[in-house]
């Protein structure tokens, strides 16, 4: 039987081979894979290796993967800017071995007739992503991945930007081919970020790359957010001697693959220039590497916000292009009423601000010149309650001076150096009865975290731990909220199902010899009051095993979740039983316990600045404090200036220390002089001793003083 399996992977790879080698050179395409990559068990043959000081190798490795009949794919790395290639097809159950690597990219070739499309690779895969909503068409039957991508490049009746993919795992055995819902969408993750998410692997979201050529003309992206002291660790193509103006038309103008963001890194009076295929939205801040002397920039869609300036008021106007739902406020005081507004939909959002006031964190300050400005930072948030990723920050102001009103115009200013912080809560079951842990790990590291940033990928864990098989456990009425529990969302509610699946999805468990998980991956969001995020859960007891609900949605479950447990070896992941936690229909037993869990995370926002605040009356904000994370704030240019001022006091202090040790060396030396010739001279008679007064006597007994 394992020779026939064996023999059948054999042929299912010469099928997929034959289909890709008999494909013309004209339809050879490349479909991209973000995040994860076949298991070096399958000995990988190296594709290309950078020469000095080479970065970006991502067009060599392609060039020679397509030149090379028996390239079935290559998997580039980042990291050591090398490429390795595979001779067979890596389909169906043989996925299971792949491994999540966010430091690479894996590129399969594949047979698509694109007209009009200068792109290196048709499609980009991002294994265990979702977009949320925006189903423009579902597909009536169940599809491969090929068939679902051709779907899209084919859809007539719209323009088809992306594609969800859920795989069913009832369509497919371990003999046959990968099937699954294949959803069809008008937008994508970069035209509305705030409902891209982390999800389950059974999900797969497919962007096409040859319909982002009409954005500029659509005018969806006219802007940059700038990262300060940072890069992108994924480099596709990099420049030498070019500056950031010049860096910024490359990305604009290259057509082998669409530019995302570009990064400028001075190095020995001259620039190096990187372009990006990807952006931080994909996998969150973790591409982000902190850089001294980098400038990271990201294109981001366009706002269509105005500024109305009077000499009492500042009105800004936000005009949605989607349904807009969430609030506009300035940063610090998203609970006062004359500080936010909210949306209803696509209509105009109108916030008025008072400028005679100093509420809502309205700062003036006046120039040389006479002119004032009167702003603040603004925060878009799609989210009634609480900040994702995609929620935007923007500097708003006006401008006084000579009897008339200029605007002071938008900016983004981003930098993603997060403070880390001990954590502050793990509570764990104790006493008598079953011992059951909650904890938020890095979905990819899988390291407990205790400080992040929004929008990086998390997963929560509820481990039932030294199982034997006599419970079961499920949760519901899982709940975040502040520290202080003014602000608060119910994540699950009573039967365990979610409220908001853009937020939070559905828990997932995982069945071992000795532990019951359950799971969800999401990205990390915070309150706009507050940083401290705390989750609260009821977790629920049952003998043997808990029968499952439906929650209104399909929700199966897939054996592709075990990626998720890297950690594990491969055997141990084929003796693992996988299903969905669904609990509607659940009777609730009085002698059935129950436990409330809690923990509690620091979340801080990737765009916070260290830019200085100028007061009315002329003086700079240099140094504050954050009570809640017990963190004294200080100005860059003020701590510069201290520890300067310090080590001239101390130049200072010992100068002044060598100098008077050696005057009073010197005195001592003279003085040491003085008194030696002195008693010298005393005791033969001459020199200062003769010079006493006396009286003198001489021949004619007349008598003089001398």
């Amino acid at each position: 039987m394992t020779l026939r399996i064996v023999w059948f992977f054999i042929l299912i790879d010469i099928i997929i081979d034959a289909q890709v080698t008999n494909c013309p050179r004209k339809d050879l395409n490349f479909e991209k894979v973000i995040g994860l990559r076949p298991s070096t068990h399958r000995h990988p043959a190296l594709l290309y290796r950078a020469e000095a000081e080479e970065i970006g190798v991502t067009e060599k490795c392609l060039n020679r993967c397509h030149s090379k009949d028996e390239c079935i794919s290559f998997v580039l790395f980042y990291n050591t800017s090398t490429c390795y290639w595979f001779k067979y097809a890596i389909e169906g159950v043989q996925e299971l071995e792949n491994e999540l690597d966010t430091n690479t990219a894996w590129f399969i070739k594949v047979c698509y007739k694109v007209p009009d499309c200068n792109h290196m690779w048709v499609f980009e895969r991002v294994p265990g992503a979702t977009l949320v909503g925006n189903n423009t068409k579902v597909l009536p039957k169940t599809y491969s991945r090929a068939e679902c991508q051709l779907n899209c490049l084919n859809e007539k009746e719209f323009n088809c930007r992306s594609a969800k993919f859920k795989i069913k795992d009832d369509e497919y055995g371990p003999n046959e081919e990968i099937k699954g819902m294949c959803i069809l969408s008008d937008v994508d993750r970069h035209m509305i970020p705030s409902a891209f998410r982390a999800s389950g692997f059974d999900d797969e979201y497919f962007e096409k790359q040859c319909s982002n050529n009409d954005y500029e003309m659509d005018g969806v992206f006219c802007s940059f957010e700038e990262y300060d002291n940072a890069t992108l660790t994924h480099i596709d193509i990099d420049y030498k001697d070019k500056n950031k103006d010049e860096c910024e038309e490359l990305c604009a103008n290259i057509q082998n693959f669409t530019c995302r963001g570009f990064s400028v890194v001075a190095r020995d009076g001259h620039f190096d220039c990187f372009l990006h295929s990807e952006d931080s939205k994909i996998l969150g801040p973790r591409l982000l590497k902190e850089h001294i002397s980098g400038k990271y920039f990201e294109k981001t869609p366009c706002l269509n916000i105005s500024i109305t300036c009077s000499e009492t008021y500042m009105t800004v106007e936000f005009e949605p292009r989607m349904r807009f739902m969430g609030r506009m406020y300035m940063e610090g005081y998203s609970e006062q009423p004359e500080c936010f507004a909210k949306g209803s939909g696509t209509e105009v959002v109108a916030l008025k601000l008072s400028l005679l006031s100093e509420q809502c964190g309205i700062i003036k300050a006046i120039a040389p010149d006479n002119r004032t400005l009167m702003g603040g930072t603004m925060i878009l948030q799609y989210n009634p309650l609480v900040q994702t990723q995609g929620d935007r920050i923007i500097r708003v102001g006006c401008v006084f001076g000579n009897d008339s009103k200029v605007l002071a115009g938008t900016g983004i200013t981003i930098t993603t150096a997060p403070n880390h912080a001990s954590p502050l809560i793990n509570t764990t079951g104790t006493g008598p009865g079953p011992i059951v842990e909650m904890r938020v790990v890095d979905l990819y590291t899988q390291q407990e975290v205790s400080s992040t940033q929004i929008g990086q990928e998390l997963q929560l864990v509820i481990e039932l731990k030294h199982d034997d098989g006599s419970l079961d456990i499920w949760a519901g009425h899982l709940i975040a909220m502040t520290e202080d529990s003014s602000e608060s969302i119910l994540l699950l509610d009573d039967n365990g199902c979610p409220t908001n699946l853009n937020i939070f999805p559905p828990l997932t468990k995982i069945l071992t010899n000795t532990t019951k998980l359950l799971i969800a991956n999401f990205q990390a969001f915070k309150f706009s009051s507050s940083p401290i995020v705390r989750f609260s859960v009821i977790v629920q007891f049952c003998p043997k095993s808990c029968p499952p609900i439906n929650c209104g949605r399909d929700e199966q479950s897939s054996r592709r979740i075990k990626r998720e447990l890297q950690t594990r070896s491969l055997e141990t992941i084929d003796g693992t039983t996988i299903v969905k936690v669904n609990r509607s229909d659940f009777n609730k037993d009085l002698s059935i316990m129950r436990m409330p869990l809690e923990f509690v995370m620091i979340v801080r926002n990737s765009n916070a600045n260290s830019e200085r605040l100028v007061l009315s009356d002329g003086k700079v904000l240099v140094a504050g404090y954050d009570y809640i994370t017990n963190e004294v704030c200080l100005d860059y240019s003020l701590f510069v200036g201290l520890i300067i001022t310090w080590v001239l006091i101390q130049v200072i202090f010992i100068v002044c220390c060598i100098v008077l040790v050696r005057r009073y060396k010197k005195y001592y030396e003279h003085e040491s002089t003085t008194q030696s010739l002195e008693e010298l001279n005393k005791n033969f008679g001459i020199g200062f001793s003769n010079l006493d007064n006396r009286r003198v006597h001489w021949a004619d007994n007349r008598e003089y003083n001398t």
